[in-house]
């Protein structure tokens, strides 16, 4: 079984709304396809979740780097409903390369509390019954990214973040103070 759950920090009930609307429609030519959404937060993994566990596989999509003030308590929850010997966390996360003092600016315009770096980040995978396994860079496709988005906000006129949101992510990457990373780890 599939399960997302999305941070009610993160997304909006309306988003579970709209993605089990659009899981029927997927179901009309997948039958059998077995999914289910439900709101939470990963620092607390609702019950009625838990109760489907353990999984093979936890994704989080570009939402860990939020949470490095609070990583043990996230890599806590992932691995306890993962399948000993071999469920996998996969997510996209902001590294830093750079000292904390630099990153001052892409914190506040991130809301992020802190940055971790790759070993920092090992390391809580290690206390948390985690082993790291992989590490691979985004940092070019990050960079292009934001410069579409911010160029797009611009361009409509969208109300959301700020393009100085976007610029910093593409600044801070590309001059490689912070790396954009798909992280893998494996449960212990």
């Amino acid at each position: 079984a599939v399960v997302s759950t999305q941070s009610t920090g993160d997304l909006a009930e309306s988003h579970v709304t709209r993605a089990t609307q659009n899981l029927a429609r997927h179901r009309e030519h997948n039958p059998d396809l077995k999914v289910q959404f439900h709101c939470g937060s990963y620092y607390e993994i609702p019950a009625e979740v838990r109760a489907l566990g353990p999984f093979t596989h936890v994704i989080m999509q570009t939402s860990i780097f939020y949470a490095h003030h609070r990583i043990d308590d996230v890599l806590r929850e992932v691995s306890g409903v993962l399948q000993a010997g071999s469920g996998q966390l996969v997510t996209t996360d902001f590294l830093r390369r750079a000292p904390l003092e630099e990153l001052g600016e892409f914190m506040r315009l991130n809301s992020m509390g802190t940055v971790l770096s790759g070993e920092e980040m090992e390391a809580a995978f290690e206390r948390n019954g985690l082993t790291f396994t992989q590490a691979e860079t985004l940092d070019d496709h990050c960079v292009k990214c934001n410069i579409a988005k911010r160029n797009k906000m611009v361009e409509l006129g969208l109300v959301g973040p700020n393009p100085a949101f976007f610029a910093a992510r593409e600044e801070f990457v590309r001059d490689g103070k912070i790396t954009f990373q798909i992280v893998i780890g494996k449960k212990k």
